[in-house]
């Protein structure tokens, strides 16, 4: 190559071990000539060979990522070919470094972006970004368990189509990997057990699990596209995920805590004024009414000094299970006392009479507390509704529901 713009043209054509270069060449001179040609073989050493011997050149040459620097003239045959193989271990050497730099820092970065993390499906799919970033060729996973089997929920863009796709837990590597909480690495398309896609199996992987919940693959359709250096910095990965994982659900069920009954399920009396506050802002924006049936269960008091508090809590399980189906996802059940529960039904007014009718006068109820105490349980309903030109408040309008179940249990 007799100047830099050749060099150029067949460095980026053809892989080299090595490339040795004078640094004065017709169309470049200098340590220029060595950060052109640096910049285009990021990954293959550069040894100067030149006729100038100066300091500062040589030291120019090396900031530009020169891996040596020979002077022609001092140097025998011997001495040449120890400069360049050193040249390429030292190369290599700094290419790992800067990988392995790189990796840390995607990490590191990634660590902090799964600490703000306040969805688990924003956070499955910063992982599997960030695996793209640690390794570029690969194609990503997550799985996740949900009514016994694993089920496919974030994936990398070529394998959009498995989404929702499920696997059993006694089936493949997933399955595996997420009974026996271990890490599975396949290395060749011989191994068993295999991970397919719709197109060309994979021919090797690495399947990690996340915490109890999840498992993490990592796939490629080259053979043994993985070192053992790449697994590791894989698994610490997925240990920056599953501690998210567990952050979000332990954050989850404290959440559910704080405005759940532990015992019925339904929400309690903290969150009744958070939904009362929400829906009577929206129930003002938009002119629609707020209905409230209080219910209380009849002779709760005596089911339990008859059968015993177990049996109470049963019952009062039974009972909410039932008016929780009677009502649509839009309303709220609420525990409001020990055996009484309050619904809200928004935008309901005074439609909110048929659904205490069609409470009472259902049998679903009846037919499961037989089963327990022998003879049905019975409730006793109140209704009232509320609009911002009813000219009553609110409380008002609750102590109307409520006085209406205590006449509807009267007239039993």
């Amino acid at each position: 190559m007799d100047d830099l713009a050749s060099a150029r043209d067949i460095i980026k054509e053809r892989a080299f071990d090595v490339i040795v270069a004078d640094l004065d060449l017709p169309d470049s001179s200098g340590s220029e000539t060595a950060l052109q040609i640096c910049s285009i073989a990021m990954q293959t050493p550069l040894v100067v060979l030149t006729g100038i011997d100066d300091e500062k050149i040589e030291l120019d040459a090396m900031k530009a990522g020169a891996q040596d620097f020979l002077v022609k003239g001092n140097l025998q045959s011997d001495s040449i070919w120890r400069a360049i193989r050193h040249s390429i271990e030292r190369k290599q050497l700094d290419w790992q470094l800067r990988l392995a730099r790189r990796r840390l820092r995607v990490l590191h970065d990634t660590a902090s972006k799964l600490a703000s993390c306040t969805m688990k499906k924003h956070a499955f799919q910063l992982a599997i970004d960030s695996a793209r970033m640690l390794l570029p060729d690969i194609e990503c996973q997550i799985l996740t368990e949900k009514a016994g089997v694993l089920s496919v929920i974030a994936t990398s863009p070529e394998l959009n189509d498995r989404i929702g796709s499920e696997t059993d837990f006694d089936f493949g590597l997933a399955g595996m990997t997420f009974a026996e909480k271990r890490t599975f690495q396949f290395r060749s398309h011989d191994d068993k057990p295999k991970v397919t896609s719709g197109k060309e199996p994979f021919r090797c992987g690495i399947s990690i699990p996340i915490g109890s919940s999840a498992v993490f693959q990592c796939v490629s359709h080259d053979p043994d596209a993985f070192t053992n250096d790449d697994t590791n910095m894989l698994e610490m990965l997925a240990g920056h995920l599953t501690g998210t994982v567990d952050r979000i659900s332990l954050e989850r069920k404290l959440r559910n805590l704080a405005v759940h009954d532990p015992l019925t399920g339904v929400f309690n009396r903290n969150f009744f004024q958070i939904a009362l506050n929400r829906e009577k802002l929206r129930a003002e924006r938009y002119s629609t009414s707020i209905g409230f049936l209080m219910i209380d269960i009849d002779n709760f008091k005596e089911i339990n000094d008859l059968y015993g508090h177990l049996t109470g809590d049963k019952i009062l399980r039974e009972v909410a299970a039932y008016l929780s189906e009677s009502i649509r996802e839009t309303d709220y059940l609420i525990r409001y006392g020990g055996d009484e529960f309050l619904m809200l039904l928004i935008e309901t007014g005074q439609t909110a009479a048929i659904v205490r009718d069609r409470i009472i006068n259902g049998s679903k109820l009846a037919e499961d507390t037989i089963k327990l105490i022998g003879s049905p349980v019975t409730l006793s309903i109140g209704q009232s509704h509320w609009n911002s030109k009813s000219g009553i408040s609110i409380r008002e309008t609750l102590a109307e529901a409520d006085h209406r179940m205590y006449d509807h249990k009267r007239s039993k």
